[in-house]
């Protein structure tokens, strides 16, 4: 007697439909920490300065009050006056595209057709990146160097390996801050020089260093030279907000903010601390090397973080959060869900010597900053927001196509109103690489 025929899903691929669910996740890194903290509008937060025609002006006050004195005789001191400087600032400009087949108009807009429909996703989309761009660019300076050259090979296929994110050395993953689709510029060690551009089509990964591979060949790029983000036309360089590095002084590099020099006016610097020459320890960040951070902003310049914890936020890497929790185990408890405060943007910040600390992986390796938020300020021009003209409408046609565009764009500048209110200590040795690149 033959054995019963068994019919299986193979035979009945006809008969077998698809079945969707309405899930659409996002498994993309969008963690903007330092972004969510200096939002406009926050009270004990940077304040709001509206920029229009030249650049925005303000009053620093950099000499110390002087001239008081006791007089037996009655003698009056000679007159003298507390020396005062005008700062300013500009704005810069920032974009995202999007262009879009007329089709895919029609062919999303049902839900039986696509999850949901090219429009929504764009918008999305648009402003993810928008939000990502402002994360890396309050960590970077103006310049927008992105990371330096290792080395360069014509192929095929074409690629640049590069390393030291924000032009610093040994600052974490050498794509940190570059995405594959990004339009990138090789410039020569002093920017004078473009060496050309290319847009970022693959990235692989190796410790610290990231092989970029590119659309197009870039004569003559080698090693040191810098990379930027780019348009068609131009490059970011030196078009770039301000951002922490410049803002702090990383290295002494950046003397001159707002027009304000620190060589001419000492007093409109940032605390600067370096581990293991200014802390015991270059390999174990303590509470201790945080109170010494304190205290020297507090004698510099009055904010004084044990007095109005509040205004000041922490800031460091996960490596070196780590490092630190290790380091208080032994004191106490470490535990997120007892000790952590929900912040601004619903992030978890742990108490150290009083003050909210969070991770951002954005911060350059081996980085600990201590910033006083009431002394930053947003410049604004334009939020972020579609770039029309009266009316016209965000959609742009395509000359010649079927196809529309739509662009984002945003005007203004990240702004410090008391330069000596922000340090860092630079230098710990932070290994650990906990980020979105792979």
């Amino acid at each position: 007697m033959p054995a019963p025929t068994v019919i299986t899903d193979s035979e009945l691929t006809g008969l077998l439909k698809n079945v969707y669910s309405q899930f659409r996740e996002k498994v993309q890194n969008l963690v903007t920490p330092l972004l969510a903290q200096l939002q406009k509008g926050r009270a004990g937060g940077p304040r709001n300065m509206r920029w229009g025609g030249n650049n925005v002006f303000f009053d620093v006050v950099t000499g110390r009050p002087s001239g008081a004195t006791f007089s037996s005789a009655g003698y009056f001191p000679p007159d003298t006056t507390a020396v005062e400087v005008q700062a300013n600032v500009g704005v810069c400009r920032a974009y995202t595209t999007r262009q879009i087949d007329g089709l895919a108009f029609v062919g999303t807009q049902s839900k039986d057709a696509a999850f949901t429909t090219i429009a929504k996703k764009t918008m999305e989309e648009i402003k993810d990146a928008s939000m990502l761009l402002m994360q890396q660019a309050l960590h970077n300076k103006q310049d927008g160097i992105v990371a330096l050259v290792s080395s360069y090979s014509a192929g095929p296929p074409v690629t640049l390996v590069v390393n030291s994110p924000y032009g610093l050395a040994n600052a974490g993953q050498g794509s940190l801050l570059i995405s594959v689709g990004d339009n990138i510029a090789v410039l020569n060690p002093s920017g004078a020089v473009v060496r050309g551009r290319a847009q970022v089509t693959g990235i692989s990964v190796s410790g610290d260093n990231s092989t970029l591979t590119l659309s197009a060949a870039i004569a003559g790029a080698t090693s040191a030279d810098w990379v930027v983000k780019a348009t068609a036309s131009d490059t970011s360089y030196n078009s770039a907000m301000n951002g922490l590095v410049n803002i702090t002084n990383r290295g002494g590099s950046y003397g001159t903010l707002h027009n304000v020099a620190a060589s001419s006016y000492p007093i409109w610097n940032s605390i600067r601390m370096v581990a293991g020459t200014d802390t015991p320890d270059i390999a174990q960040p303590s509470e201790s090397d945080i109170w010494d951070l304190i205290q020297r902003i507090a004698g510099l310049s009055g904010k004084d973080a044990m007095a109005r914890p509040q205004d000041f936020l922490m800031m460091t890497t996960p490596g070196l959060a780590k490092k630190l929790m290790e380091s208080m185990v032994a004191q106490r408890r470490f535990d997120a869900s007892q000790f952590a405060t929900t912040i601004k943007g619903g992030y978890k910040a742990v108490s150290i010597c009083g003050i909210n600390c969070v991770t951002d992986y954005y911060v350059p390796a081996g980085t600990i900053y201590l910033l006083h938020l009431p002394s930053l300020a947003w410049v604004d021009a334009k939020d972020w927001g579609f770039v029309e003209f009266e009316g016209a409408g965000p959609w742009r046609w395509l000359q010649g196509r079927d196809a529309f565009e739509t662009t984002y764009g945003w005007y203004g500048n990240l702004a410090c109103l008391a330069r000596n209110a922000h340090g860092s200590i630079t230098g710990y040795t932070d290994t650990a690489r906990y980020s979105h690149v792979i």
